[in-house]
């Protein structure tokens, strides 16, 4: 795979994406129907970004690296849907069009989220570009992420702090990691199980984005419009969320985000990656609130 520049490969990646969104789901029922509007919202692809420009940093070939790009888009999609419900962040509104409950019903969002668990674990089994044993190190990967010590978790954590008086800056972060920045390391370190070249300035990089990735959106729920997120804005203060910048403010959010951006790219630098597009893609998403 050959980058030229990150516009084209956003491009690129978003025709892959859909191709391949399009070649699973018929719409033969209202389940995958639903599933296809969630999944034909626009959304940034941060994650499958992610996927193959680390792939391409590593030289993986594309083929090996499109199921995991598809299953972690649709699991951050389900994660979206299953967040949005009344009983979670009750939010009307997703990248600028009305959350799955909205459109369809709450139970149907409810199956529609598990059923795109499923899928995406189904997507990489049945992946034959990749080895019997890297399917199973991913999809094993995957899923203790997103299980029960980990996205499910920090979900859980975000909702029971509501009702807590006070919450460190340590418990916030530690939520953020859960929540959010674990899905953002597995997309940079799956690829480094097919390559087998992990080291310590990986997931240090990963680590890094995760976590920042997750403040830097809690900053613009305070200081962006609706219009310009496509979501509700300002309702981590209205739902008495534990945010970092409600909690230590966002002075102090945004030391810690430059904290977690030069580590970022001093892991680059160790890795030599400095000069490559997944160097500018990070410094794009370190900015994107500049």
């Amino acid at each position: 795979m050959t980058v030229l520049n990150k516009e084209n490969f956003e491009v690129s990646l978003q025709n892959r994406l859909n191709q391949k969104l399009n070649s699973l789901l018929k719409n033969k029922n209202i389940i995958e129907e639903s599933i296809s509007y969630a999944l034909s919202n626009p959304g940034k692809r941060v994650r499958p970004l992610l996927i193959y420009l680390v792939g391409d940093a590593l030289n993986i070939p594309e083929r090996k690296l499109d199921s995991i790009a598809l299953a972690s888009e649709i699991i951050h999609t389900y994660s979206l849907v299953h967040d949005d419900l009344p009983c979670m962040d009750d939010d009307d509104l997703r990248r600028g069009k009305p959350t799955l409950h909205k459109k369809y019903s709450e139970s149907t969002a409810v199956l529609a989220g598990d059923a795109m668990q499923t899928l995406a674990i189904k997507i990489i089994l049945e992946d034959e570009n990749l080895s019997n044993e890297n399917r199973v190190k991913i999809a094993s990967f995957l899923l203790q992420t997103i299980g029960h010590e980990g996205m499910i978790l920090g979900q859980d954590q975000d909702i029971r702090f509501e009702e807590k008086l006070k919450v460190s800056k340590d418990e916030i972060i530690e939520m953020n990691r859960l929540k959010t920045g674990l899905l953002i390391e597995f997309c940079i370190l799956a690829p480094i199980l097919i390559s087998g070249t992990k080291n310590d300035a990986w997931q240090e990089m990963a680590t890094s984005v995760g976590i920042s990735f997750q403040l830097i959106d809690d900053l613009l729920d305070l200081e962006e419009s609706e219009e310009n997120l496509g979501k509700a804005t300002n309702k981590d203060e209205q739902k008495n969320k534990k945010s970092a910048p409600i909690v230590v403010g966002i002075i102090d959010t945004q030391k810690e985000i430059k904290k977690y951006e030069d580590k970022t790219m001093e892991s680059l630098v160790k890795l030599g990656l400095n000069s490559h597009p997944l160097a500018d893609y990070l410094q794009d998403l370190y900015r994107r609130r500049k």
